[in-house]
């Protein structure tokens, strides 16, 4: 085959994974499956009916969680990896970055200042790290010690960034006493801007993290739609019913109390998801660790089981922010990934679909207000934008982005590196044709030269925008 033979198969190879690209950012989903020993994969879920799977894309360590952010997902592999592995849809959901956090911190969830830099927390060393994912190294970590139990360890978790603040769960749990909650559990502070911890009760010598009612917050945050209430799953003790949804007032950084108990719930909380105006979903667990899905309707008392497995099945769900609720079953011989009407309750699939390895997370593309994006809610055929595969791809520097769109209309343009950084902004005018071309020029909006490596180019706001991946090869 020619030399030209084989650019021309390269450049059209680039122009279909581009074209892939923009269908996979928004129109599909990740699931990280695991045997919970030895290894782990990342599946892509189509987010429509018949909900089409595509399994073991990638291999992640057996123990790990991911999130979305700026097109690309990042995936925190704890235990003995003890590393951040950076995969992107728009190349096939292929690993584009990994690097170690450092042994024996086992990292557990990672989360992004606005220029982007990450901060990730670790559960079994007392510290929060600072971490440039751009440059793929550790930055700085700041010590939890002062909250931990006496392990010394106090086994942060899950983090929610609002703002310039961060919230950790911290669960302090007895290393020595299987695990056991060693008191009340609470939410450390941090603010990434002044990159110090937040004293949530001045009046006291010490810096007082946000107190909780319950024990062991195990589940993953949820931040209220008006952004002023965090909702915590405590799931205390297993086998008593001490636990629930617990709220706090982030202005105030005050706990108001259990929204619903486990009382009410009917088992211990595994985990839950606000769906529509204020149903919620949960996953349970009962005194012989059977888990099973229920619903509680607002204003309506008690709560409905809407699937119920005979031993440990169903681990997570989540909400598409529009009208499917996914459930990770890891039931025996039926393990797979389950479909709900977020409206009715009612399960759309009538058997699991198979995942390969049991699913153990199910992680949705999320917009700048940290809320699912909702399929389906890109606009018409006739209003909706596309960002063409960009060409150059390597480029060296120059780059060039075209946009259809509607007639007339001015769309803002924008250049992030992997950190999810902006780097440059513009404005494409778009002619009576609906099309209209942007030059890039590898510079960023000072004028300076941007490095080698692979970025993000954003046309449009919202669930309606389109965003494609590129190459800088200097």
């Amino acid at each position: 085959m020619g030399k030209h033979r084989l650019q021309s198969v390269a450049l059209l190879s680039l122009l279909l994974l581009g074209a892939v690209a923009a269908r996979a950012d928004w129109d599909e989903f990740v699931l990280l499956t695991s045997d919970y020993s030895t290894v782990g994969y990342v599946c892509s879920v189509q987010r429509a009916s018949p909900w089409t799977l595509a399994i073991d894309l990638e291999d992640i360590h057996h123990d790990a969680r991911a999130r979305w952010h700026a097109g690309l997902y990042y995936v925190v592999n704890g235990g003995d990896a003890s590393n951040l592995q950076i995969i992107d849809p728009a190349a096939g959901y292929q690993t584009i970055r990994q690097f170690s956090l450092g042994a024996g911190r086992g990292p557990y969830d990672i989360a992004f200042r606005e220029d982007g830099i990450a901060f990730v927390s670790c559960y079994d060393t007392p510290e929060l790290l600072k971490v440039d994912v751009q440059g793929g190294h550790v930055l700085d970590s700041y010590s939890t010690a002062p909250w931990a139990d006496a392990d010394g360890i106090p086994e942060t978790g899950w983090m929610q960034a609002v703002g310039n603040r961060l919230f950790v769960t911290c669960q302090r749990l007895d290393r020595n006493s299987w695990y056991t909650p060693a008191g009340s559990g609470c939410l450390l502070v941090f603010d990434m801007a002044a990159e110090a911890w937040v004293d949530a009760v001045p009046t006291t010598p010490e810096i007082d993290p946000v107190a909780l009612g319950g024990e062991d917050p195990y589940p993953q945050l949820e931040l209220s739609r008006d952004r002023t209430q965090l909702r915590v799953g405590c799931t205390g003790w297993y086998g008593l019913l001490d636990g629930g949804i617990e709220v706090v007032d982030l202005d105030g950084l005050t706990s108001l109390g259990f929204e619903i108990d486990e009382a009410e719930l009917g088992g211990d909380l595994l985990d839950f998801e606000r769906v529509g105006t204020g149903d919620v979903w949960v996953v349970v667990s009962d005194p012989s660790f059977r888990t099973s899905i229920r619903r509680h309707v607002r204003d309506i008392p008690g709560v409905e089981v809407l699937y119920q497995s005979a031993t440990y099945g169903p681990v997570d769900i989540a909400c598409d922010g529009a009208s499917h609720v996914y459930a990770c079953d890891r039931t025996p011989g039926h393990a797979g990934l389950r479909v709900f009407a977020a409206d009715s309750g009612a399960q759309l699939t009538a058997a699991p679909i198979f995942t390969g390895l049991p699913p153990a997370w199910a992680v949705l593309p999320v917009d700048e207000a940290l809320t699912a994006v909702p399929p389906g809610g890109s606009p018409p055929p006739e209003a909706r934008l596309v960002l063409e595969a960009p060409w150059p791809n390597p480029a060296n520097p120059l780059l060039q982005l075209r946009l259809r769109g509607p007639a007339g209309t001015a769309v803002p343009l924008r250049i992030y590196d992997l950190r999810g950084r902006l780097l440059r902004t513009a404005l494409v005018s778009l002619d009576a044709g609906g099309q209209g071309t942007y030059v890039f020029d590898g510079r960023d909006d000072r004028g300076r030269p941007v490095p080698s490596g692979v970025y993000q180019a954003r046309a449009g706001e919202g669930p309606g925008a389109a965003a494609r991946r590129f190459t800088l090869a200097r």
